[in-house]
């Protein structure tokens, strides 16, 4: 009797020891195969890092380039500078060209956070700069690009309606393409005209600023995911 008492207690107890290493071994298999899923995604995200860095620098060339027009603009309404008809069409249409704006890439961080991965994170560093670059700079960033969005709506429609101005603008080597217009001086030298000026150039100067704050953001998440691989 006891004999059996001894060998059933001991076939219990493999039975429960192999019971719980196929429990272990199945969570390391699952941990694995989620550690592999998160590392996986790091890498896109890396990927879409690198591609809206190189946006935002294109941005802040093209702000740049616009409020170097801006800034020619003034100089001839003040008087400290003499330019052909054609020139002063050509800088007011890169001036609206600045209503172009970046639209970053949120994908990857959405599916981080819907599929949970963003707990297999293990730098509590990343976690806090991702929430902080989506959940708050980039929601910050489309409020101010949509409030320069009705600058620039405004002062091209006026372009249009003032001096009948047909344009095309692209990332070649020859962004402004003028096709006709017709000038009108009267509105050139408004008030009107002015004041537009003033407030794009605002826009402008503001949004150079914080597409550079952001780059910096991005910089810094992108040096944190790479260390989250090694």
């Amino acid at each position: 009797m006891k004999k059996n008492i001894a060998k059933y207690s001991l076939e219990f107890v493999v039975i429960i020891f192999g019971i719980l290493i196929s429990f272990f071994l199945e969570e390391r298999r699952q941990n694995s195969i989620e550690m592999s899923r998160k590392n996986n995604t790091i890498k896109q995200l890396i990927s879409v890092i690198q591609e809206d860095l190189k946006q935002i620098d294109r941005f802040i060339d093209l702000q740049s380039y616009s409020l170097s027009s801006c800034n020619l603009i003034f100089e001839n309404l003040n008087n400290k500078s003499s330019i052909s008809e054609d020139s002063v069409i050509y800088h007011l249409s890169s001036i609206g060209r600045g209503l172009r704006s970046f639209f970053p890439q949120e994908g990857i961080f959405n599916q981080l956070i819907s599929s949970d991965l963003i707990k297999r994170i293990n730098s509590e560093e990343l976690k806090l700069n991702l929430f902080k670059l989506y959940n708050e700079d980039l929601k910050r960033h489309d409020t101010h690009a949509k409030e320069f969005d009705v600058y620039f709506l405004n002062f091209n429609y006026n372009l249009s309606v003032k001096f009948f101005l047909e344009d095309e603008w692209s990332w070649g080597n020859k962004p402004i393409n003028i096709k006709s217009y017709k000038f009108n001086r009267k509105y050139y030298k408004s008030d009107d005209m002015y004041g537009d000026l003033i407030e794009l150039k605002s826009s402008m100067i503001s949004y150079i600023k914080e597409l550079k704050e952001l780059k910096k953001s991005y910089i810094l998440l992108n040096k944190l995911c790479l260390k989250e691989l090694n």
